[in-house]
């Protein structure tokens, strides 16, 4: 079963990199949705564990906590949030990681219409251009 996420719902985007983090930001904002930012695993290890989430979004490699790391963390402890993981190299991703943990995996550097997409199959989010 797909899980749905609908307009105005809460995303934790989790990625080192600023420029990243500004771009999804202003693009998932100005779409409607509610975002937290996490500069980490171990940032969004925390978050997750005070708030809600209806979709996460993160890089693999960050320090203190990489995203495998993280994504291990959020199914051993039974967080039931949709994971979409950016990374350059998605293939290496995918031999450390089951593929049935994450939702969908964007290969970096990735367009925004992406993201749109990966909203929509999601939970029916009009595709805007």
């Amino acid at each position: 079963m797909i899980p749905t996420i609908r307009y105005g719902m809460r995303i934790l985007v989790v990625d080192d990199e600023p420029m990243v983090q500004f771009l999804l930001q202003q693009f998932l904002t100005d779409a409607g949705y509610e975002v937290d930012l996490a500069n980490n695993g171990c940032e969004a290890v925390q978050y997750l564990q005070t708030c809600t989430y209806d979709l996460v979004l993160t890089d693999v490699h960050m320090p203190y906590m990489n995203g495998d790391t993280l994504v291990a963390w959020m199914r051993e402890n039974r967080v039931p949030t949709p994971i979409v993981v950016m990374d350059s190299y998605p293939e290496a991703f995918l031999e450390k990681t089951p593929a049935e943990w994450v939702f969908a995996v964007l290969a970096k550097p990735f367009d925004l219409s992406e993201v749109r997409q990966i909203l929509h199959q999601l939970g029916k989010v009009p595709l805007r251009r």
